[in-house]
């Protein structure tokens, strides 16, 4: 007899029928015992906006490195066939399930009593329990690792299944479910060749996101002529936070260019010059313009000594050649906000390769009365809160994007939305929802076209 296919999803939203998807989905397989046999997880991309992220955790990113349901449908058939179905709340994940399984064309007849529900059962293993499954699992003494990841409540629903059976494995509705489940047949498909799952992390770089350049010797000569690549990376830092398809996006325009690592590398170092010369025009360098500065030097693979060393450099220039020590407390800020520096940015710069490219002041992105903005995804503040602001700095939030959009703000940046694809298409940026409240604060009369 094989025994139990414990299940629980993490989805998009509540109900199919609002077009909601699973974006993750977790099998233990366990005996007739209930002993844990196997388990089994994969994010799956849904092709849609994740819905509540700040409940479930998923990234974009990492789902949009996952297969969709298409793909995963055949190994998660193979892994239910002849097995009774247990979820908390199996209603809830058969209804998600008979969907998905329509979607690709397989239509599923999931027997109501070929699935078992620990929730419903609390009421007779654990009397008067409230429903939830954290409460469940504390009243029966079983570990609940996880929450709202869809392996950690499988395992939990899996341990609250065999203390259960513990409690009474005479009870006729286990042989019930068996029976019922051995004459239910899944869609005999076959698992693609190369198929592998993908978990919650998958797209976190194991080192910087250079690290996807060749280090091979560059196609074009230095100086190089990078204005795309510097364009792309303007839109990309306008949040000061290099998301998962930028990164792509930007590695992709540096092979284009014919650019290798370390001409990249030159690039990013005279990319932080130019910004350190724009914060340094008023011959001061305040808390938040060196914060900034770190934060840029973060994203694009620096440190504090390059920094440090943007800093020197621009601290050497002829607007603060006036200055009654030449800009040396400058210098001095930078270094100690940083730790000791010192380095001579020229000789740090060629000991990296490729030196320091010149790059021209960077104008700064500002949105101006009467752009169209368009939101997209469950923000942690209520879109009309959102929408309310934006008009009241002259802005018009707008339903749909157009090529007239200037910025799609997204509660993730890697949104899969379709909002956030046709923003992508059409070049215009897709940013985080912690940047709107700096934009709406510098709404200019006319912006930077």
């Amino acid at each position: 007899m094989p025994g139990f296919a414990v299940i629980d999803l993490e989805t998009t939203g509540f109900s199919p029928r609002q077009h909601d998807r699973i974006a993750e989905v977790a099998i233990v397989l366990t005996d007739t015992a209930g002993r844990v046999q196997d388990e089994w997880c994969t994010l799956v991309n849904p092709e849609r906006d994740l819905g509540p992220q700040h409940v479930h955790g998923i990234s974009a990113a990492d789902v949009s490195l996952a297969p969709t349901f298409a793909v995963v449908a055949p190994h998660l058939a193979r892994l239910l066939e002849g097995r009774v179905i247990v979820a908390h709340n199996a209603s809830f994940d058969t209804r998600f399930l008979r969907a998905e399984f329509g979607r690709v064309g397989l239509p599923v007849g999931i027997d109501p009593l070929a699935c078992l529900c620990t929730m419903r059962l609390a009421g007779t293993f654990l009397p008067s329990a409230p429903r939830g499954l954290a409460i469940c699992c504390e009243l029966a003494g079983v570990v609940h690792d996880g929450a709202h990841s869809a392996l950690g409540d499988a395992r939990a629903t899996a341990g609250l299944l065999e203390h259960y059976l513990g409690l009474d494995d005479a009870d006729p509705l286990w042989a019930q479910a068996h029976d019922a489940s051995a004459t239910h047949s899944w869609p005999g498909l076959a698992v693609p060749d190369g198929f592998s799952p993908v978990l919650r992390g998958a797209s976190r770089p194991t080192g910087h996101w250079l690290s996807g350049l060749s280090d091979r010797l560059d196609r074009v000569p230095f100086p190089v002529e990078a204005d795309d690549y510097l364009a792309l990376l303007d839109l990309a830092l306008l949040d000061r936070y290099v998301s998962f398809t930028e990164r792509g996006a930007l590695l992709a325009a540096a092979e284009e260019a014919g650019l290798g690592r370390a001409q990249v590398e030159s690039l990013h170092r005279g990319y932080l010059d130019a910004l350190a010369r724009v914060a340094l025009e008023d011959g001061m360098l305040s808390d938040a313009e060196v914060a900034d500065l770190h934060e840029v030097a973060g994203q694009l693979g620096m440190d504090a000594d390059d920094v440090a060393a943007a800093v020197e450099r621009a601290a050497s220039g002829p607007v603060l050649a006036t200055l009654p020590d030449g800009g040396a407390h400058l210098r001095a800020e930078a270094s100690g906000a940083v730790g000791p520096g010192g380095d001579d940015g020229a000789d740090r710069g060629a000991a990296l390769g490729g030196g320091v490219a010149t790059v021209a002041a960077r104008p700064r992105f500002a949105l101006a009365r009467g752009d169209e903005i368009v939101l997209t995804g469950a923000m942690a503040r209520p879109r009309e809160e959102w929408e309310r602001e934006a008009r009241t700095a002259g802005l018009a939030p707008w339903p749909n994007v157009t090529k007239r959009t200037r910025v799609v703000i997204a509660a993730d940046p890697d949104s899969l939305s379709g909002k956030a694809r046709t923003a992508r298409r059409y070049g215009i940026p897709v940013v985080s929802e912690s940047v709107l409240e700096e934009l709406l604060g510098r709404v200019e009369v006319t912006g930077v076209r």
